[in-house]
């Protein structure tokens, strides 16, 4: 599942980030420990805010969005989650579409930091003996997306602190992008294990996004 048919109706998506960032943000949202409602994550896949038509295309645009994250949500639950095809580094210059994916994730991950911490001060205080691991772990997902969020920035930040090969690295870093965002949301999954009834929220009527 992607939002491909989506995307090649411009008519609909011109007020929309890119189809890379918005796939990499939904998935960023899946993956949340407390999975946040609609009405917190549509906001991010708006590039352009007062450009909806009507409500008609609202909730056109809305259903396939909302499609694509039960998607990504089941996926993860099934343990089939995939980098999408698009994801791919050639180098610094010519990686936009996993560039855009990596952003979106990123850009989703810091906005829900606070539901997060939520999650992680719960797992330490019953069972703080896995807080070492899991902090390492995140730590160098994170590092790992962000890197590919902005490649160059990521070498420029490198060399800054002596670290020179980071370049070379890349490609080879990149092979375990999928071993990487499945070990994140595994990371989230076990967080969420210590909050209460965090999938409750999907058994109702999904909020529809407001109209100004």
């Amino acid at each position: 599942m992607n939002l491909l048919a989506l995307y090649e109706q411009p008519q609909h998506v011109h007020f929309l980030h890119s189809r890379y960032f918005v796939e990499g943000a939904i998935t960023g949202a899946c993956a949340c420990p407390e999975i946040p409602l609609p009405d917190a994550w549509l906001p991010w896949t708006i590039q352009k805010h007062d450009q909806v038509k009507d409500n008609e295309q609202a909730d056109y645009v809305f259903t396939h969005l909302f499609t694509f994250f039960k998607s990504a949500l089941a996926a993860m639950k099934d343990n089939t989650l995939q980098l999408p095809d698009y994801a791919v580094y050639k180098d610094p210059n010519s990686s936009y579409a996993l560039a855009q994916y990596c952003a979106g994730l990123m850009m989703a991950h810091q906005s829900t930091e606070k539901e997060w911490g939520t999650a992680w001060k719960r797992m330490q205080n019953a069972a703080p003996e896995k807080s070492p691991q899991l902090s390492k772990d995140l730590q160098h997902c994170l590092l790992v997306f962000s890197s590919f969020a902005d490649p160059t920035l990521a070498i420029e930040q490198a060399t800054a602190r002596g670290e020179q090969s980071l370049e070379v690295k890349l490609p080879l870093i990149a092979q375990s992008l999928q071993a990487t965002l499945l070990q994140y949301v595994s990371i989230s999954g076990q967080l969420a294990a210590y909050l209460p009834n965090q999938f409750e929220t999907f058994t109702q009527d999904p909020l529809k996004p407001k109209q100004n």
